[in-house]
């Protein structure tokens, strides 16, 4: 096949030069070749150098024809593979263009769950004010109830001292009373019974106020462990929400990391994928171009 595409001189040219050569050495045998006949054979004479040089002409033409026909079989074949290679870079291409698109969704609904997490930290942040207001009204009222313990322990005692006073103002008047009215016994006796239930009374009011008290130390000391219990629920919301904000932020750092490389990764395919398929677009038209001047 080498041989043929290097001899490439066209038969009509290589018929006249060889039968000038054969006019002039031999042109007897041009005369008689003429009035030869073929056979069934196109081109296989029966007589004359002429002849012979026809039929290998022949030959070789239909050599270059077969050539020629097994090129534009391959040529063919070529084609179709190029077509086919051209398709499966379009659908690859298609297969690139639906990923992109699947992960810029992704990156949405990334994004969409990202909004939700701020949302949600802004409620966790709403949620700790309201803790401390609530920690900074409980302790308020302790103050207060302590500042109304303190009051009524101070008038308890001011009342209880009050009544022993009156107690020995009375014992003494009883005891003056005793000696120079020792007639008036039973009345003063009376008196005695009287003031004794008055102190008796004191001693009962007393007492109650003690309870009083000691409900309110009570109440004061359960208050002051609801705001130790507050109080640490507060450090532990505030350091719960420390470590979540740092692992959004962190996390949320991480997805825009990635999403900003999946993209960049994707326009670099993507222009690869066009820049092969504009080659590929220019080798099929080559190709056409071929054919058509073998045709």
């Amino acid at each position: 096949m080498a041989s043929n595409h290097q001899d490439r001189t066209p038969p009509s040219v290589k018929l006249k030069q060889e039968c000038r050569g054969t006019a002039r050495y031999h042109p007897a045998s041009a005369t008689e070749s003429q009035g030869a006949g073929w056979d069934s054979t196109i081109g296989k004479a029966g007589l004359g150098k002429t002849g012979r040089v026809i039929n290998k002409l022949v030959s070789d033409n239909e050599a270059l024809k077969r050539d020629i026909q097994s090129d534009i079989q391959i040529e063919r074949l070529r084609a179709e593979e190029a077509k086919q290679a051209a398709k499966l870079v379009e659908d690859k291409m298609e297969r690139l263009i639906s990923d992109y698109e699947s992960r810029l969704l992704e990156a949405s609904v990334t994004k969409t769950l990202l909004s939700r997490k701020e949302r949600q930290v802004e409620t966790l942040q709403g949620n700790v004010e309201l803790e401390k207001k609530r920690t900074s009204d409980a302790q308020a009222k302790e103050q207060m109830w302590r500042d109304e313990m303190e009051k009524m322990r101070s008038s308890t005692t001011k009342q209880v001292e009050d009544a022993n006073t009156h107690a020995a103002l009375m014992e003494g008047r009883y005891n003056a009373i005793s000696s120079h009215w020792k007639d008036q016994g039973d009345e003063v006796k009376r008196a005695h019974l009287k003031l004794r239930a008055e102190i008796a009374g004191l001693v009962e009011e007393r007492r109650r106020d003690d309870d009083k008290i000691t409900t309110l130390r009570d109440l004061c000391d359960q208050q002051d462990g609801n705001i130790k219990e507050l109080q640490r629920q507060k450090e532990d919301m505030e350091k719960k929400f420390s470590d979540y904000k740092t692992e959004q932020e962190a996390a949320l750092k991480s997805i825009k990391t990635n999403a900003a490389e999946r993209e960049a990764e994707q326009e670099r395919l993507l222009e690869e994928t066009r820049s092969t398929l504009a080659k590929l677009k220019w080798a099929l038209s080559v190709k056409e171009n071929v054919k058509d001047l073998l045709q």
